[in-house]
């Protein structure tokens, strides 16, 4: 698969990763809302001495007919532990992580042989930004034993420019091989 068609995958795959968590937002934010407005019915939800179905059947008149199963799922799972009290906080973390979603990063690593300087880092920054798109995000790592270039990750993409890489590659284009103990 080419850069453009997994950018495009990409593109349907975040669509409807946003849209079903929106849709399962709507409704989690719907039941916490009806839940708000009725103390009773959260004292009657969350009686255990009530049956589990007879607490289900509560909930289940607070969400539409259409509802998903894992929203359903987890306002039951809630329910059964007595963690209902959570579902305004996992609301805020669900509807994060959409937010997070949407920011599509593409995670860079990069490895050099010394420390690189801001310059370099920068002019790296730039070039990769061309090439790949904004939305990456850099780490930096320092291994000596990779003698000098540097070696990229963009993503699943392998990028070896180091000189080690180069020797190693230089040797098994020539079939050379190292024997331990001759010398």
């Amino acid at each position: 698969m080419n850069t453009q068609d997994r950018d495009l995958a990409r593109s349907y795959a975040e669509a409807f990763y946003a849209a079903a968590f929106e849709r399962w937002l709507r409704v989690l934010s719907g039941a916490a809302d009806a839940l708000a407005l009725d103390d009773s019915l959260v004292e009657r939800i969350q009686a255990e001495q009530t049956d589990f179905d007879t607490r289900k059947a509560l909930l289940d008149g607070l969400l539409p007919a259409d509802a998903d199963l894992p929203v359903r799922n987890l306002l039951y799972t809630l329910v059964q532990r007595g963690d209902l009290g959570l579902l305004r906080d996992i609301i805020g973390l669900l509807a994060a992580a959409v937010a997070r979603g949407r920011e599509v990063t593409t995670p860079v690593e990069v490895v050099s042989a010394v420390p690189l300087t801001a310059e370099e880092r920068a002019a790296l920054t730039q070039k990769l930004t061309d090439q790949y798109g904004s939305g990456l995000e850099f780490t930096y790592r320092v291994d000596p034993t990779i003698l000098g270039g540097l070696i990229l990750r963009v993503g699943d993409k392998l990028i070896d420019g180091s000189v080690a890489g180069k020797l190693a590659a230089m040797k098994q284009a020539l079939g050379v091989t190292v024997v331990q103990g001759e010398g």
